[in-house]
């Protein structure tokens, strides 16, 4: 086994791991059972991001956490009808879901998300990783994916993908969460691993 498909079963142990952890959470939120499926992860170019995944041109809801001391972005893109779908999941009924209501429904879901994934990693790794509250963006693919990449003066040509698809009454929540990281970073989660 080569070292890149070493390093891609490691990070699939921890996303499972970090996935179910999820799952649980969202299900203790909204107080409905939630099934996931087995996350995928892969490196992708940069330029087949918007090939394969979401044109650059597409607007987008996007959720933005900061990776503190360690420098990168977790990105959560989704569509605008599914970030209401969202709110609609772990609103009451009662409730009708605003733009304010929707933002901080997306912001919920994907901090339980990244401190899954973020408390896995910690378990393993017997570090302390921690990230910054949740931002919501909305805008064009491109413009939000291409400003994290000035910003985490990444000039690398790889971002890492973790894709979620998680069920609740026969809803489907569904997105992609990206890892930005400032150059090295990788390098030194795959050296604290062991690869």
């Amino acid at each position: 086994m080569d070292q890149q498909a070493m390093r891609l079963d490691a990070l699939q142990e921890i996303v499972n791991i970090g996935g179910g952890n999820a799952a649980t959470s969202l299900s203790q939120l909204i107080n409905k059972s939630v099934q996931m499926d087995i996350p995928t992860i892969e490196f992708m170019e940069y330029e087949k991001v918007y090939e394969t995944i979401c044109s650059e041109d597409e607007q987008v809801r996007a959720i933005l956490m900061k990776l503190l001391g360690q420098e990168g972005v977790f990105l959560f893109v989704l569509s605008p009808d599914d970030a209401v779908k969202i709110a609609d999941m772990v609103l009451p009924e009662s409730v009708e879901a605003s733009e304010e209501l929707v933002d901080s429904a997306n912001k919920e879901l994907v901090n339980i998300l990244v401190n899954s994934f973020l408390n896995a990693l910690n378990k393993m790794l017997g570090v302390d990783l921690i990230a910054s509250v949740p931002v919501a963006a909305q805008d064009m693919f491109g413009s939000i994916l291409s400003s994290v990449y000035i910003e985490q003066e990444q000039y690398d040509s790889q971002i890492f993908i973790i894709k979620n698809e998680f069920y609740s009454d026969g809803n489907k929540i569904e997105g992609a969460l990206y890892f930005v990281p400032k150059p090295g970073v990788l390098e030194k989660l795959f050296e604290t691993l062991g690869l």
